[in-house]
């Protein structure tokens, strides 16, 4: 199965944008939304993803569909750009090996995986993998990992 990575400098600089566009022109591929918990539990965003104060194991992988499909999340964005079938690995960091593998092989079959995160590149070698910055992006801490084995570096 081909896999390709999004991954990008910090909140908000398309990522899944870009991940929909993918989508949308690879037909019958799947997604995988991988975000990983803050330290302490402090979110720099600010936002409420579920991750930081709902996890009480090393990881989740979300399935169910009334989740995936809520609307304005990343997973119900990916959903109706096509995406054959969206799964949300949720981890701690010392959960994040074991989560990705047993997530990807939840798409065995599957045509082609894109998975939008920047901590999915500490495990896994991609075909392509993707990164997005804007030009005076200052770089989150999961970003730097991520550009150094980023295979395309877009500036938006």
């Amino acid at each position: 199965m081909r896999i390709i990575t999004v991954s990008g400098a910090h909140s908000g600089v398309g990522k899944t944008t870009v991940a929909e566009a993918l989508l949308k022109k690879l037909k019958g591929w799947s997604c995988l939304k991988v975000t990983v918990r803050h330290n302490g539990g402090f979110c720099p965003t600010g936002r409420d993803c579920g991750v930081c104060d709902t996890l009480s194991s090393k990881f989740c992988i979300v399935s169910d569909e009334n989740i995936i499909e809520e609307k304005d999340k990343d997973t119900q964005r990916f959903k109706a750009s096509g995406a054959k079938k969206v799964l949300w690995l949720k981890a701690k960091p010392e959960g994040l090996k074991q989560g990705l593998k047993k997530a990807i092989a939840k798409f065995k079959g599957a045509k082609g995986l894109i998975i939008e995160g920047n901590s999915a590149l500490r495990y896994i070698e991609p075909d392509l993998a993707i990164f997005l910055k804007r030009k005076n992006s200052l770089l989150k801490d999961s970003a730097w990992p991520a550009i150094k084995k980023a295979d395309l570096v877009l500036t938006l």
